[in-house]
C-alpha cells in the first residue's frame, strides 16, 4: 500500500516532468525519487510515454507547397474558363473542356480503383504504403484524387449548362 508521500508525488510527477513545479517542490520529488522504487518506476514510465515540445512546430516548407499548388489549381480552372469565355476564344474554351473532362475522368477512375482494390490484400498493402510514402513526403498531408477533380466538374458543368438548358426548353416545347 502506498504511503502519503508516493500519492502526493504521483500526481506531481506529470508536472514535475513538464517543469512547471516549484523549486522547493522539485527537491522534495527527487528526494522522494531517490528512496522510492516504486514512484521511481512510474516516474521512469511517465518519462518515456510524455514528449513536450517546448517550442512550437514550424509547418513544412513542402506541405505548405503542396497546399498552395492545390489552392491555384482550385483557382485556375474557372479563371481560365472565364478567361475563354470573355475573350470569346470557343476552339480553346472546347480543347481545355476536353482536358478538363479526361483530367476528371482520371482523378475518378483512381478514386474508384483505389477503393475498389479491397479484394485484392496485395493492393490494399501497397496503397497503405503509398499513402504512407506520400505522408512522409507531404508532412502527414494526403489529397484525394476525387479532390483535385472537383473544380473541374464545376467549370464543365458551368460550361454545359446553357446547352443542357436549350436541349431541355426545345425537347419541352
Amino acid at each position: 500500500m502506498k504511503n502519503e508521500d508516493c500519492i502526493l508525488v504521483e500526481e506531481l510527477l506529470p508536472l514535475y516532468i513538464e517543469d512547471l513545479t516549484s523549486s522547493q517542490a522539485n527537491v522534495l520529488i527527487e528526494e522522494h525519487l531517490k528512496n522510492c522504487i516504486t514512484c521511481n518506476e512510474t516516474f521512469e514510465k511517465m518519462k518515456v510515454n510524455v514528449h513536450i515540445t517546448t517550442e512550437p512546430s514550424k509547418p513544412n516548407k513542402k506541405t505548405l507547397r503542396y497546399i498552395s499548388c492545390i489552392k491555384v489549381w482550385y483557382l485556375l480552372c474557372p479563371l481560365l474558363a472565364f478567361a475563354f469565355l470573355r475573350f470569346n476564344l470557343n476552339i480553346m474554351l472546347h480543347l481545355y473542356e476536353g482536358i478538363l473532362a479526361l483530367f476528371s475522368l482520371s482523378c475518378i477512375v483512381s478514386e474508384i480503383y483505389h477503393r475498389a482494390a479491397w479484394w485484392d490484400r496485395e493492393c490494399v498493402e501497397l496503397q497503405k504504403e503509398t499513402r504512407e510514402d506520400v505522408k512522409r513526403k507531404r508532412g502527414r498531408f494526403y489529397t484525394r484524387p476525387i479532390l483535385l477533380a472537383i473544380p473541374s466538374l464545376l467549370v464543365i458543368a458551368m460550361l454545359e449548362l446553357p446547352g443542357i438548358i436549350n436541349y431541355i426548353s426545345d425537347y419541352m416545347v
